[in-house]
């Protein structure tokens, strides 16, 4: 694992600066230039180092359907365009960078689409109009006739559950979101939702009063949190499974500020484990998803249409990649 040291001295910082931005602390002031350092050089850290091509043969469009900001603000969609560049750069694409303030208008004179995000009818089809090769990534659009990659959410949700169970924790939360395309006509909500609440009712343990619902910022669940413990404490749940790991900062604040450990008050296992997870105090017990892998999937996916010469219509196909739980220290295991 790289350490704070490593990654201040490819950052050019400190290790306090360091320090202090991987665990979201909002006193420090810092330019977004330098978090965006930071967070790009520990996402960095942690791919294969690769000898650079100076062949290019085609370009390509990222899309994202976050602002630069937003995405600093969720790591996750940060790692996982740093993955699809990282395949572009393996197959010698150059690539075009499309943000959610940037018109979808603008794209032109590529190979193909890289989509990262959640995208309305209308944007999918403003796409498509610059090229047939359109690849989603974390976002299910095989019903809408374009490839994509997702995460494993139905299992790796159900581990969660079933190890928070295993060890001896029945009062499960959940901290949820909910959220909308960039163009606000698409309403996004969270599938593992649906999940935890169906296993959880199978084991006669759901609680509706348990599940928190934010808009997957760290601040959006500071808040839930903290109104809930102030509300009652004596009925908080002692395990929480959190969406990102932004909200799982923001749930760690709150329950620090009202008293409550973590792990022996409240055991919490996040999603996704981006850089951070591993940061903070306590680091985060998290689901793993292989962002870099999402990536590489996705460009090979474009690679794959671009090379049929077989003269069918293309079949779409959905590639849904695995999770992995990393154990750290904010879940109590059972004795």
């Amino acid at each position: 694992m790289a350490t704070i040291k490593d990654i201040a001295h490819k950052a050019g910082v400190s290790i306090t600066t360091v320090s202090r931005v991987l665990n979201y602390d909002k006193s420090l002031s810092v330019s977004d230039l330098t978090r965006k350092k930071i967070f790009q050089a520990a996402e960095a850290l942690d791919y294969t180092k690769k000898k650079r091509s100076s062949t290019t043969r085609d370009s390509i469009a990222v899309v994202e359907w976050y602002t630069e900001q937003q995405e600093l603000d969720d790591l996750y969609y940060l790692s996982i365009r740093m993955g699809v560049e990282k395949q572009a750069e393996r197959f010698h694409y150059k690539v075009k960078r499309y943000f959610a303030d940037d018109s979808l208008s603008k794209i032109d004179d590529v190979k193909g689409i890289v989509a990262i995000g959640k995208f309305s009818a209308e944007q999918i089809d403003e796409m498509s109009k610059v090229t047939d090769n359109v690849v989603f990534v974390d976002f299910d659009t095989l019903a809408r006739g374009h490839d994509c990659v997702v995460t494993d959410f139905d299992n790796s949700t159900k581990s969660v559950l079933n190890y928070f169970i295993e060890n001896g924790l029945k009062r499960i939360g959940m901290i949820s979101g909910v959220e909308y395309s960039s163009d606000h006509q698409l309403k996004i909500t969270d599938h593992r939702f649906d999940v935890f609440k169906h296993y959880l009712e199978k084991h006669a343990l759901y609680d509706p009063a348990n599940v928190f619902v934010g808009d997957y910022t760290m601040q959006s669940s500071y808040q839930l949190v903290d109104q809930a413990l102030k509300s009652s404490k004596e009925s908080f749940p002692n395990a929480l499974f959190v969406s990102n790991d932004a909200m799982a900062i923001g749930a760690l604040k709150a329950l620090h500020e009202n008293g409550v450990k973590v792990p022996e008050d409240v055991s919490l296992v996040s999603f996704n484990d981006t850089a951070v997870a591993k940061y903070v105090i306590p680091s985060l017990t998290a689901v793993k998803v292989n962002t870099g892998k999402m990536g590489e999937v996705a460009v090979r996916l474009l690679e794959m249409v671009d090379a049929s010469t077989d003269g069918d219509a293309h079949t779409p196909e959905k590639v849904v990649v695995a999770t992995k739980m990393v154990e750290r220290e904010s879940v109590r295991k059972a004795k």
